[in-house]
């Protein structure tokens, strides 16, 4: 097979070359003005990244193994966190790629890793892979900077990003290596892509899900002769881009296996809360309660007339994640505009992300603490880069939805500062 066209690869440099300078401006600004934000909520809430971080499991879990232990030797006193408990013995029972990522810091600091602060890296180096996928998709700078910071700042990012706990890093980070894989994918670096999307599951298994998305990227960089293949053929013939993500599986189911016995098993089917529970981590009894949650509006009846939003197991998605109704609408016209060849492409990424609702909506909870659905966050990398393509034309649409856009972003503002200083 040949590699990618030789004028698409000289158009690239081009690219490079030809930046105006609004366009070499756009990555640091949209950096700076998220962590403007963050710095903002920190102003009003005291989340200041240099904070110890009292729920460090990946941080313990680091200093066990470089201590020689996969378990939690003194697991017990961890009261306040998430551990599994098997044949007597404590484990962290989130996936073990940010422990890997810890292990450096946790050889220094022991347990005391800047866990807070790495989340603002990790935040600053997503937003900077979200302008970078945005390159070359017909948008200007402005509008570039303003689709990223809606990103970032108006679908429930903002509040995960302020501080290092167990349960974020891990979404953060996912967050960031699957923006790394699709901006790879759209370069037509295939092995780094799929590396990165193996990293990814190592944050949150539930994005293996997405791996056709890739392979379909990647498939449609490739010269024309190349874009006939089905995705098995591309794999064959580029079969090398699977040796990395291959082992870094092999190094996660052998942890898994070593520590309970299941090359699949991350262990949250050992937590506490799972094992009490009559129907277990996932179920279909749990769908309808799930689905109402996502759906539900805030109430009314606060203190001098103000809506009470709900801080545990989520809420209305149109509202907390509108990238989605956004996504949905240019989905929708661009359906209804495409001719026949052309739709069942269409249809690729929604299934996925029906698939992964419908799963989220059978676990037992939707990420209990939180403001916004933070659940959902996942998906939102593959939405954003597909919503690049989708709004190439813009229109009347887009402007209908810039006050869903608005109100998303001062409710993630208001409410992240809300949620952290108990005013609701």
């Amino acid at each position: 097979m040949k590699k990618p066209a030789v004028a698409a690869v000289a158009s690239r440099k081009a690219e490079k070359v030809h930046w105006p300078l609004s366009v070499r401006l756009l990555p640091p600004c949209a950096v700076l003005c998220v962590l403007a934000a963050m710095l903002v909520v920190a102003s009003f809430t005291g989340l200041w990244p240099t904070d110890e971080n009292p729920y460090n499991a990946y941080a313990i879990q680091a200093d066990a193994w470089l201590h020689g232990h996969l378990d939690i030797v003194d697991g017990a006193r961890y009261t306040w966190l998430e551990l599994a408990i098997r044949d007597g013995r404590y484990y962290v029972s989130f996936p073990p790629f940010p422990s890997l990522v810890l292990l450096p810091f946790a050889a220094a600091l022991g347990t005391r890793t800047p866990d807070h602060l790495l989340m603002w890296a990790v935040t600053a180096l997503g937003v900077w892979l979200a302008v970078r996928l945005s390159r070359g998709r017909g948008r200007d700078a402005a509008t570039r900077l303003h689709s990223v910071l809606f990103l970032f700042l108006g679908n429930g990012y903002l509040f995960i990003a302020m501080r290092g706990y167990v349960w974020f890093m891990a979404q953060a980070m996912c967050f960031a290596l699957s923006l790394a894989a699709l901006v790879c994918a759209r370069e037509g670096r295939g092995a780094l892509s799929l590396a990165f999307w193996a990293c990814a599951v190592g944050c949150r298994p539930m994005q293996a899900l997405y791996l056709p998305v890739l392979l379909s990227i990647l498939r449609q960089g490739m010269c024309k002769s190349a874009a006939e293949l089905s995705l098995t053929g591309l794999l064959r013939a580029r079969w090398r881009w699977l040796i990395v993500p291959m082992l870094i599986g092999m190094v996660y189911m052998a942890l898994n296996a070593l520590r309970f016995g299941n090359p699949l098993e991350f262990g949250h089917s050992y937590l506490p809360e799972f094992t009490r529970a009559q129907n277990g981590q996932f179920s279909l009894t749990y769908a309808a309660h799930n689905v109402q949650s996502y759906l539900r509006l805030p109430q009314t009846g606060g203190e001098n007339g103000a809506l009470r939003f709900y801080k545990f197991e989520g809420m209305a998605f149109y509202l907390m994640n509108p990238i989605l109704v956004m996504y949905a609408a240019a989905w929708l016209r661009a359906l209804l505009r495409a001719g026949k060849g052309k739709r069942c492409g269409l249809l690729a990424l929604p299934v996925l992300l029906s698939a992964h609702a419908a799963v989220l909506c059978c676990h037992r909870t939707l990420g209990g603490w939180q403001f916004g659905n933070r659940y959902l966050l996942d998906m939102l990398p593959f939405v954003y880069d597909a919503l690049l393509d989708l709004r190439r034309e813009g229109g009347a649409g887009e402007l209908l939805l810039a006050p869903l856009a608005v109100s998303g972003t001062v409710l993630q503002l208001l409410g992240t500062a809300a949620i952290y200083n108990a005013w609701i």
